[in-house]
């Protein structure tokens, strides 16, 4: 086992899928699940450090999205992947706004606002199978640092959040206090 323990959520590199026009709800499904089966745009590299900290870890795991698994591979195309279904986004599924039609960017809008009017509430935003998955995500990423010592993970913006809190919780820190959310940023804990 080794002393210092830690584990890195990458979010993945930005995705091959690009929608143009407004869509309604349904819409919006339609494009969840084109997002969902699209790999990265492959002119989305990652930066090379992440690259350096990827080569040096012990271990890379990643969901099983097709993005993630070519982020991973993009991060060290020489390494052995582990892919797992516990890294899995959480389910976002869409406000429901009846029949109005949007551009992207006002759902992601509608998305903030619901999200933020569920913390006012202290309302969860994720489903108790959403939880019940992250905890056993976070019990499985624990025994692999304390055999490896060093895990990336390359998971999803959301679900990452879920994962750190439970982290923290259980006494891992958090490396930089102030989190960037964007494509190949990289949030270390620590134990």
């Amino acid at each position: 086992m080794s002393t210092q323990q830690q584990i890195v959520f990458v979010r993945h590199g930005r995705s091959g899928h690009v929608h143009k026009g407004w869509i309604d709800v349904a819409g919006f499904g339609r494009w969840r699940d084109a997002y969902e089966a699209a790999g990265i745009d492959e002119q989305d590299q990652p930066p090379p450090e992440l690259k350096d900290l990827a080569s040096a870890s012990g271990l890379i795991v990643a969901s099983d999205a097709p993005r993630a698994i070519q982020s991973a591979k993009m991060l060290d195309p020489r390494r052995h992947i582990t892919t797992s279904p516990l890294l899995q986004e959480l389910t976002l599924a869409p406000p429901n706004i009846g029949g109005v039609r949007m551009p992207l960017a006002a759902w992601a809008l509608a998305f903030g606002v619901r999200w933020l009017a569920r913390a006012a509430l202290r309302r969860p935003h994720e489903s108790v199978e959403e939880v019940e998955r992250s905890r056993d995500a976070v019990q499985w990423l624990s025994n692999l640092a304390e055999r490896h010592g060093s895990v990336v993970a390359i998971t999803h913006n959301t679900f990452r959040s879920l994962l750190s809190r439970h982290l923290i919780e259980q006494g891992w820190r958090c490396e930089i206090p102030r989190r960037r959310s964007s494509h190949w940023s990289a949030w270390v804990l620590r134990r």
